[in-house]
């Protein structure tokens, strides 16, 4: 029963399945950790456009030194270990204090009024006003003025501010002190809610009664520390305009831990690749697929899994708990290290006289037709970048309030979707698909795919019809990965194969991907998701027509004789037949 199974390609195998395992709990749900800890959209976008050009860079970069010193396995384990440190020190990083623009009120009873233009959801509102404020407290920075030092001295016995009082205030004096609540008694009016304030604390750390005896009214800036009822409020009420999230040092540890585990994730991916076709060799590369999809399982398995348990541990918390997926990451990837220490890489064929990078890389540029596959690779980066780093956040947008105790089991789900009935059986038919359709059917088909997929996000209001709408994700990313890799296969030289793997994938990721995540952020931060999603679905049909014009002018051209040169590279076929097509024509070029 086993005498068939090739055993060089089971470690391989386990390293798809073991790596794809370990970032599987952690990847999907990056964008919704930075959305908890307290970062915008368009902030997010911003950081998910740095992270593909830190792989544009690291790609091409690593993956030349792998060709070059032939180090492709030494690298791979030391960028495996980089994963997983920096991928795990993101559990460690604390949300940011947001603040909000609120209303200080003082007349027998002091209060804050806090209010928002969109107003505020039912079940953040009764979070509030049934809670009891006993012993909460937040932190208050309050516009200066005659009448508010007057009844701080007068009325709340302050006496360190007392000599404020006759003094000249600058437009920008603030004061600062600590509020304590009045256990019950808030009221909600329209968009607006008043909490009663019962004690005030300043620097010295005395408490004193807060009561005006004079009405005082003041402008100032709110922070709830270690009070998640009060920061969930804050989240939707009115922000200074005057704070900014790039200043904190979360955005910059989370910003570096992210690009660090980037930049290991895609030189693991890469190089990883470049192993699999060497084990492979020429005559079993239709076979990439089914090494592939192996990570996909892993993906799938532990994605779902993570949803699950997140919920789970997060029963009961306002906030949802991602402590247990970090250590489901670190032990998986340790066992991945291990496992992938026993991959035996074959010894690469290599020519005394071998092709320059460079040259091969700008000769490449030159086609037509490889021009028009960057552009493909860019356009499907960009709905590809939407899929990965904006599906949960919308769909936590559109969460009803009895959606929300189990949104990271759905969000689980979808990734299960994604992969089990996505990604893996079309990484399995993926030759045979691009065998009967060719590269360019199948490229068009992508894109037309990915029209519909996003279309359909922005029509359904129910996350369970998502479910069905996963399904799509075979014939978007299943089929586009296999068709972008098996042809940076089909055009590279001997002894480059890491580097021009590296060189696609760095324009898929670091231009396609990073450019649709700084306007899917943007999108979303200025119009929504919904408007989002039906932009991006007019957008890739544009962006097919483009490819389709461009096809359509090419073949028009390919009967010139101005077209020559590396004629064998524009042609699309199976994984296959690509290489002995290529071995032959090259005979009659050179």
């Amino acid at each position: 029963m086993f005498e068939n199974i090739n055993t060089d390609l089971l470690p391989i195998k386990a390293h798809y399945f073991l790596f794809n395992a370990a970032t599987g709990p952690i990847v999907p749900f990056l964008p919704t950790i930075a959305k908890q800890l307290g970062f915008s959209g368009f902030l997010v976008g911003t950081i998910y456009t740095i992270l593909p050009i830190s792989g544009l860079i690291a790609k091409p970069l690593f993956g030349g030194l792998a060709d070059k010193y032939k180090i492709h396995k030494t690298l791979f384990l030391i960028f495996q270990v980089v994963v997983a440190i920096a991928m795990f020190t993101i559990h460690f990083i604390p949300e940011i204090d947001k603040g909000a623009n609120v209303t200080f009120n003082c007349k027998n009873v002091a209060s804050v009024q806090i209010c928002s233009k969109n107003g505020f959801s039912d079940d953040v509102v009764q979070s509030v006003l049934n809670m009891n404020h006993k012993n909460a407290s937040c932190q208050l920075s309050c516009h200066a003025t005659s009448d508010l030092y007057t009844e701080i001295c007068n009325s709340w016995n302050a006496i360190q501010f007392c000599n404020k009082v006759n003094s000249s205030i600058a437009d920008t004096e603030t004061v600062s002190f600590t509020i304590g609540f009045d256990e019950y008694f808030d009221l909600q009016v329209k968009t607006c809610i008043d909490i009663n304030v019962r004690t005030a604390t300043f620097s010295d750390g005395i408490v004193h009664r807060s009561g005006c005896q004079r009405y005082v009214r003041t402008s100032c800036i709110i922070t709830c520390h270690d009070n998640p009822d009060f920061r969930q409020l804050l989240e939707k009420a009115d922000m200074p305009r005057n704070t900014t999230q790039t200043t904190g040092y979360q955005f910059h540890s989370f910003l570096w831990a992210t690009i660090v585990s980037w930049i290991g994730m895609a030189v693991v991916v890469s190089v990883a690749d470049a192993i699999c076709f060497n084990l492979l060799g020429t005559e079993k590369r239709k076979e990439y697929g089914k090494q592939k999809m192996w990570g996909s399982i892993g993906f799938g398995i532990f994605g779902i899994s993570a949803g699950y348990l997140v919920d789970t541990f997060s029963e009961g918390k306002i906030y949802k708990d991602y402590t247990c997926i970090f250590y489901i990451m670190l032990v998986i990837m340790i066992l991945d290290i291990i496992v992938s220490t026993t991959i035996k890489k074959k010894n690469q064929d290599c020519s005394e006289e071998e092709a320059s990078i460079i040259g091969e890389l700008f000769t490449l540029c030159k086609e037509g037709h490889i021009l028009s596959f960057g552009w493909w690779c860019i356009g499907a980066g960009m709905c590809t970048g939407v899929v990965w780093n904006f599906l949960f956040w919308y769909t936590e947008e559109i969460a009803t309030s009895s959606q929300k105790p189990w949104l990271k089991t759905l969000q689980g789900l979808f990734t299960g979707i994604q992969c089990f009935l996505g990604e893996l059986p079309f990484n399995f038919i993926s030759g045979n698909v691009l065998r009967k359709l060719g590269h360019i059917n199948v490229m068009s088909l992508v894109l037309l795919t990915y029209a519909i997929r996003f279309m359909a996000y922005s029509t359904v209001t129910n996350l369970w019809w998502f479910l069905i709408i996963e399904m799509l994700h075979g014939p978007s990313f299943g089929l586009c990965w296999p068709t972008m890799v098996s042809y940076g296969d089909k055009v590279t030289p001997p002894g480059t194969k890491a580097t021009i793997q590296g060189f696609i994938g760095a324009i898929f990721e670091g231009l396609g991907v990073s450019s649709g995540s700084l306007l899917c952020g943007w999108l979303i931060d200025t119009y929504g998701g919904v408007t989002t999603f039906r932009a991006f679905s007019l957008g890739a049909l544009v962006w097919l027509a483009i490819f389709g014009l461009h096809q359509w002018y090419l073949r028009k051209l390919k009967p010139s004789s101005n077209y020559m040169g590396h004629n064998h590279l524009a042609n699309y076929a199976n994984p296959d037949d690509a290489i002995l097509m290529t071995m032959s024509r090259e005979l009659q070029t050179y």
